[in-house]
């Protein structure tokens, strides 16, 4: 019988598998809670997932970070990306500093660019960027200096400190503090004039914009950059829940992948058809009024499934590729196959069809066979017992 990894070509399991181990020495952390202990150095990247991550010693690489609230007080010489709930910075990032959260809050120094979204971002009094600043939040507060330009989108928006480069922003309301020194133009976007105060400085022409038209080049440049962020924001919360859910429930994860592996064509036609039939059955059901709470538990359950494949699909890729590779006797469902599955799948989604194919081949067998295995469950619950 011919198997999955047969179909796979082998230069493109060399190819693939050439990109992970090309890169420097790192460390990986992942728990409930991760702390490195301020006098600790880590000499390569780090990489992180956890529930709450307190990062005080030193990183001489890339910090990629995924976690509910992530403190970061220590120093990181390159990159860092972060994903979470509330992120607090307080240390120094060598490079550019890149964020996804809920809330922000920056008082420490970025040698480069700094790219953020949040709910409510805060740069507080004393943070410094030494690049630009690419922001999009509800609540943005810049009270810290930026050596760069500002570009800013937002719902109420405050700038208070000095900003060398120009200044263009789309707000509900912005308000240019005192203590503000904008040593180029400002131009903005909103449906009143923004508050200045009489001792703000302000170095180039102001232009204010109240029509519906936009600075189509800026905005452009807002959503590439922004949407690095959140390409990387996706990256980390499924690296962050395929690395627990291997760690946690390995023999669950285990059972998953083989079985999905194993039965591959199989699943794959079950979970097509679930996939697309599922929504159209479930919309029936709400039809009738006793069906009405039993189309929103399984519509919920169906919606937990696909977050659910779309994490493993990854693991069950990194799983082919590590037998075929390491040459192992059966399918392994660990963190190596987490690592390597994970981002491998999200760049192979980047190449036109192939990508694409691909991508949905797994997320189809991982989700067939996660209504399988969820259908045995119920099944042994009902079943009399003799």
């Amino acid at each position: 019988m011919t198997t999955v990894s047969s179909r796979i070509p082998s230069f493109l399991l060399a190819l693939l598998f050439a990109f992970p181990f090309a890169a420097k020495a790192a460390e990986f952390r992942v728990g409930q809670r991760v702390t490195i202990p301020a006098g600790q150095t880590i000499s390569g990247n780090l990489y992180v997932a956890a529930g709450e991550a307190a990062l005080s010693g030193n990183v001489a690489g890339d910090l990629v970070c995924a976690g509910g609230n992530v403190f970061l007080a220590g120093t990181v010489s390159e990159d860092v990306v972060v994903g979470g709930g509330d992120l607090n910075v307080q240390g120094r990032v060598g490079k550019d500093l890149r964020l996804a959260a809920g809330r922000v809050s920056l008082s420490g120094q970025v040698g480069g660019d700094f790219v953020v979204a949040g709910g409510q971002v805060r740069i507080l009094s004393g943070a410094t960027i030494g690049g630009d600043l690419v922001v999009a939040g509800g609540e943005v507060i810049l009270e810290g200096a930026v050596r760069g330009a500002v570009r800013a989108a937002g719902g109420e928006i405050t700038i208070n400190d000095a900003v060398t480069g120009p200044v263009r922003v789309r707000a509900t309301s912005l308000t240019i503090g005192e203590r503000a020194r904008l040593g180029g133009e400002l131009t903005y976007w909103a449906p009143r004039e923004a508050a200045i105060h009489p001792s703000a400085q302000i170095g180039g022409p102001v232009t204010f914009n109240m029509i519906a038209g936009m600075d189509r080049d800026w905005l452009g440049s807002v959503v590439r950059r922004l949407g690095i962020a959140v390409l990387f924001l996706t990256l980390l919360m499924s690296l962050a829940g395929g690395l627990l859910g291997v760690l946690i429930f390995r023999k669950p994860s285990e059972e998953l992948v083989r079985h999905t592996l194993h039965n591959f064509g199989r699943e794959l036609l079950r979970g097509f058809l679930l996939f697309f039939a599922m929504p159209a059955v479930l919309f029936l059901v709400t039809l009738t009024v006793v069906g009405l709470p039993v189309a929103v538990i399984a519509g919920l359950a169906h919606v937990s499934f696909g977050i659910i494949a779309v994490i493993y699909a990854g693991i069950a890729f990194g799983s082919l590729l590590w037998k075929a590779v390491a040459k192992k006797e059966e399918y392994e469902a660990t963190w190596k196959s987490a690592l390597a599955g994970i981002p491998l799948l999200a760049l192979m989604s980047l190449l036109p069809l192939l990508g694409i194919v691909v991508n949905a081949m797994f997320f189809l067998a991982v989700f067939g066979s996660l209504y399988q295995r969820f259908w045995l469950v119920v099944r042994a619950a009902v079943r009399p017992q003799p």
